[in-house]
Order: C-alpha cells, then sequence, then structure tokens
C-alpha cells in the first residue's frame, strides 16, 4: 500500500512539475529547441530537453559563450512515469534560457559523471542568435 502510494505522489509531483514548466515557458512566449540552431528574439524564454538517467550518476551540464546573449535560468530533471515504477529508469533534463541581448552565442550541453576525468559521454552544441 505504501509502495503504490509513493508511486502515485511521485507520479503526481512529476506530472505537475512538466506542467508548471510548459505554463512558464508558454507564458513567456518560450519555444523548445530541437536542432542544433535557433532564432529568437531578445525577452524570449526558450527550453532545451535532453534524455538523461540520473540513477546512472550521469547529468547534463551547461556552459553559454556569450552571457550578454543568452541567460540560463534553471534547469529540472523529471523521472519517466512507469507503471510499474523501475529503478534505474530514466528521464528527461530540462534547461531553460532568456534571450537578453542581440547577437549569436553557442550553448554547450555536455553529460558526464562529475567524478570523472574523462571526456563526457555526450556533447550537444547549439548556436542561438537573438534578434
Amino acid at each position: 500500500m505504501k509502495r503504490r502510494m509513493l508511486a502515485v505522489v511521485v507520479a503526481v509531483v512529476a506530472v505537475a512539475a512538466v506542467v508548471v514548466t510548459l505554463a512558464l515557458t508558454r507564458a513567456s512566449g518560450g519555444d523548445q529547441v530541437t536542432g542544433d540552431t535557433f532564432e529568437t528574439t531578445v525577452g524570449k524564454t526558450f527550453t532545451i530537453a535532453l534524455d538523461a538517467n540520473a540513477t546512472t550518476g550521469y547529468s547534463w551540464s551547461q556552459t553559454v559563450g556569450d552571457t550578454n546573449v543568452v541567460a540560463f535560468v534553471g534547469n529540472e530533471y523529471v523521472a519517466e512515469v512507469r507503471d510499474p515504477q523501475v529503478v534505474g529508469g530514466g528521464g528527461t533534463d530540462t534547461f531553460t534560457f532568456n534571450a537578453i541581448g542581440k547577437g549569436t552565442t553557442t550553448i554547450t550541453l555536455t553529460y558526464a559523471r562529475s567524478w570523472e576525468s574523462v571526456p563526457p559521454a555526450k556533447t550537444r552544441t547549439i548556436t542561438v542568435t537573438v534578434k
């Protein structure tokens, strides 16, 4: 009974987090980046969603090339909701950014274990142009 209740609570929290993120993104005129280049305008919010699995020790981190063009707002990891809940299941890490100035910059995202001194398992670089 406790496991079922915990699964329900986790599912409700995950769904609520996704709904809030989507609502905030849409309310601010936000878009989701899907390719390696993205164009937007000053004042807009946009997100980058990446597959992840926090149970492996890997996590995504971000670096913005020119913080006068794009500002990092935050990120949120949401585990995939499964029934029954799977130990070690994956999820989505969603990064939110604001376009704050005109210009072009890059956002580099790396998927690595912070304690390892090896190249990242995955790297994604997105060129953002703000008009």
